[in-house]
């Protein structure tokens, strides 16, 4: 057999093996990861976490536009402003006046993600009031939303936000409320379909 021959041969074995080796690599499954990792950024509840971190300006319009339209806002008119610490400003309705009304609140992050709001001080007009009284009243003659519980002997107030459901099922969990470092991390549960 002439050499140019044995050649052609070899190289159209070449070739063969070549294109077998391609169309069995087209036909392998891929590697997948083992089931327990695709779960593994699921919360256990069919959510999937996100974390998110904000600055005081942007929650402080966030709360306040939420309050504004979830809240009955008839008989207590207030906006909350995040400085330093939590300032709820507002107009009481008392002896058929309105009485400008401010709080201040120290925030802390509780061990099960919800935040608790310690009254440090509340005044109507100037007149600074005792705390566990006013909170007392407000618990018991205003409507506040349920995920809001006042403890007026303790002067707390609990954010309850894991009763808090938002739009398309989304739930959130506080992470770390530091107004002085503007350090505000939350968690957002987004639900899968």
């Amino acid at each position: 057999m002439k050499k140019w021959k044995m050649l052609f041969l070899v190289l159209a074995g070449i070739n063969l093996l070549f294109l077998i080796f391609i169309i069995s690599l087209l036909f392998m499954p891929v590697e997948q990861p083992p089931e327990n990792n695709k779960t593994s950024q699921l919360d256990g509840q069919g959510t999937v976490p996100f974390l998110i971190r904000t600055e005081k300006s942007t929650l402080t319009k966030l709360v306040n536009h939420y309050l504004e339209q979830e809240t009955d806002q008839e008989n207590l008119k207030y906006y909350v402003e995040l400085e330093d610490n939590v300032n709820v400003y507002g107009v009481i309705k008392a002896f058929n006046k309105e009485i400008d009304m401010k709080l201040i609140l120290e925030p802390k992050v509780k061990e099960d993600g919800n935040v608790q709001l310690l009254v440090n001080e509340l005044a109507i007009g100037q007149l600074k009031l005792p705390v566990s009284y006013v909170l007392k009243y407000m618990s018991t003659n205003y409507d506040l939303p349920e995920y809001v519980v006042i403890d007026s002997s303790e002067k707390l107030i609990d954010i309850h936000l894991n009763e808090l459901n938002l739009k398309n099922g989304l739930s959130a969990r506080a992470e770390s409320f530091n107004l002085a470092k503007d350090d505000i991390t939350f968690t957002l549960y987004v639900p899968l379909p």
